[in-house]
């Protein structure tokens, strides 16, 4: 593989994979692969009851629960499982802040040192270590295990919650939120000085629904508003009635197919999403606010800390959902060393089903469902063009290529690099899906000239570390289910 890498390459792999495998023996397969770098998260895990603690792997909405693990975690590809600090945290940095890191258990005291030895064996082979961390889901290592109070939650513009949303984030802009995740980056760049920086993984609000797309409404988030001249009444006012029209206007055009949902949900305004103007516009500008007030506290946090410059890498959406997510893309500069983009491709017709659901209303007949899916898909550029049934459009099973473009994944990256301007982009590609599909979405990534992250280890089975490391990826090219447009 690495005869034809045009740029570094890095592997997610979270500890439980070293507990299972061996240090020595995982490294050896990422090696093996060419990459320079693995990112993984200061915690150890068990497996626990059925039912009892959090399910590995996470599910993504109603339909994650398809996509069991390819190689086996504690002799299963699908568990149940509890986690536990990798070290004994010092609890007293965290005195006052309402959030506390987990405290160490015989779990912790099992794996002690685990960490440090991953480190110093990947050091030694040439490999940097980054650690990930949760930017908004306390205790901030597993998305599973988050301990968001309730006055932290996210609302909607009525001021409620929604409890059925696929992620578990705290509103970005509470000073709790904040001051928690910058105390523990901070003592974890201090504990684990080889690490060569941290991945903040969903520093956003993520958009899996419509109805989180219209997030956030926090009383910091009104704050935010109130500061640039805003009143959040009229505010959350005139987005309540913007999304109404939209719903209207899908579940209106939905009879009569993708193409009319499209031009519909166009001339009730979709597009204020991707621009500066309009009643979404003081709200996306307040969360963006909050996440770079995020950011710079982290940012600030790292370099508090003694000895070399530890790299902040901010993972989020590519565009144009960070338009609506909140992540501030193009002011990045001074805060961020390098940005990453996630084509986490399986979660793209999963996305787009779950806003058409909220459009048109769970109700609502399934061909109809199809067609609003189709016309979200593609004018989020998820499509390489307007498909004619979106009734392939969903969460693929372990065995299906992934329903999306190829040409629009391409786009999403020259988009990104363009959005970031002077900081550097990296590339997620995941390894979820068949052999074939996996090698070529991968290939995109890597064509692009880009530093490449592939996530998730988990994921990653004998054939794919096989047909990944064959030819330097140049395996036979993968067609995927639905690529829109007509042939």
């Amino acid at each position: 593989m690495t005869a034809s890498r045009p740029a570094p390459l890095g592997v997610t792999v979270m500890p439980e994979w070293f507990q299972c495998e061996g240090i020595g023996p995982v490294l050896d397969r990422v090696a093996a692969l060419g990459a320079t770098a693995i990112a993984t998260s200061p915690y150890v895990l068990e497996p626990a009851p059925d039912g009892e603690g959090g399910r590995e792997p996470p599910p993504d909405g109603e339909a994650g629960r398809v996509r069991p693990l390819d190689r086996t975690l504690f002799g299963r590809t699908e568990l149940w499982v509890r986690t536990a600090p990798a070290f004994e945290h010092e609890l007293a940095r965290y005195a006052g802040l309402r959030y506390r890191p987990s405290p160490a258990t015989a779990l912790t005291h099992r794996h002690a040192g685990l960490l440090d030895r991953v480190i110093d064996e990947a050091r030694a082979r040439g490999i940097e270590v980054l650690l990930q961390v949760m930017a908004a889901c306390p205790p901030g290592y597993r998305v599973q295990f988050s301990g968001v109070h309730d006055d932290d939650q996210c609302l909607r513009p009525d001021g409620t919650t929604h409890p059925a949303r696929v992620d578990r984030n705290a509103s970005l802009a509470s000073p709790h939120v904040v001051a928690y995740t910058a105390a523990l980056v901070g003592e974890l760049a201090e504990r684990y000085p080889g690490v060569a920086g941290f991945r903040l993984d969903w520093p956003e609000a993520p958009p899996y629904d419509f109805e989180s797309a219209l997030f956030d409404f926090h009383p910091s988030i009104t704050a935010l508003m109130r500061e640039s001249g805003h009143d959040p009444a009229e505010v959350a006012h005139g987005v309540l009635a913007w999304s109404q029209g939209l719903r209207r206007a899908a579940a209106d055009a939905a009879p009569r197919g993708p193409g009319s949902v499209r031009r519909s949900l166009r001339e009730a305004g979709l597009g204020a999403f991707l621009s500066d103007v309009g009643v979404y516009a003081p709200l996306r500008a307040a969360k963006r606010e909050a996440v770079l007030r995020l950011l710079r506290a982290v940012r600030a946090g790292l370099d508090a800390v003694s000895g070399a410059r530890r790299r902040l890498e901010p993972q989020a959406f590519p565009p144009p959902f960070h338009r609506v997510s909140g992540f501030p893309l193009d002011s990045l500069e001074g805060i961020a060393d390098r940005v990453g983009v996630k084509l986490y491709t399986m979660h793209w017709p999963m996305l787009s089903r779950y806003w058409a659901r909220d459009l048109i209303g769970a109700a609502a007949p399934a061909r109809d469902h199809d067609a609003a899916t189709a016309a979200i898909a593609e004018l989020l550029g998820l499509t390489d063009g307007l498909v004619a049934d979106g009734v392939a459009l969903r969460y693929p099973e372990p065995h299906e290529a992934h329903p999306v473009g190829r040409a629009a994944q391409r786009r999403k990256l020259d988009a990104a690099r363009e959005a970031a301007g002077r900081v550097p982009v990296v590339a997620f590609a995941h390894t979820y899906g068949p052999v074939d599909d996996v090698v070529g979405r991968a290939r995109i990534a890597i064509e692009s000239g880009l530093p490449v992250w592939l996530n998730r280890y988990g994921y990653l089975s004998d054939a794919k570390l096989d047909a990944l490391a064959r030819k330097g990826s140049a395996g036979a090219e993968a067609q995927p289910a639905v690529i829109g447009g007509a042939r």
